[in-house]
């Protein structure tokens, strides 16, 4: 876990510079639709999105992972006050995929947070995340423009 947080902490400062270099796609012709742009729109400046996977530990059944949960608070201390919880779904056979709005510098918090509560009930996964779909949207959309302006 200690890895995984060193993780977020680079990653949390290197992402503003990765951003900041990356061209802005032209479209020569309007026949020609480039691939999406690799520049994710801009969050608000002081919050960040986490993708928190919880994984089941397959040796314990339901029951036995409520017990974990319950007995060391996590109901209490996940997700962090601070947290916004963007998304909150089960993938069959793996676990909880939750989506997290944090403020900047929050890491520690939510960090603690998994390790007293989670721990010993799933294993964790954290990684930083950007909302792609709107970047999606704007390629089809101009990707259909081009198609009709071919025919």
């Amino acid at each position: 876990m200690k890895r995984t947080f060193l993780a977020i902490c680079f990653f949390t400062a290197l992402v503003p510079v990765i951003y900041a270099q990356q061209p802005e796609s032209r479209q020569a012709d309007s026949t020609v639709v480039e691939g999406p742009a690799m520049k994710a729109p801009r969050a608000a400046s002081d919050s960040i999105l986490v993708t928190v996977i919880l994984k089941h530990q397959q040796n314990k059944n339901l029951p036995e992972i409520r017990r974990v949960l319950e007995a060391q608070g996590f109901w209490e201390i996940f997700p962090p006050q601070d947290a916004r919880v963007v998304s909150w779904t089960i993938a069959m056979g793996l676990g909880h995929v939750i989506l997290l709005q944090i403020p900047a510098g929050a890491e520690r918090r939510l960090n603690l947070a998994l390790e007293n509560g989670a721990w010993g009930a799933f294993d964790t996964e954290i990684y930083l995340t950007y909302d792609y779909k709107p970047i999606w949207d704007d390629y089809i959309e101009r990707r259909e423009e081009a198609k009709e302006d071919r025919n």
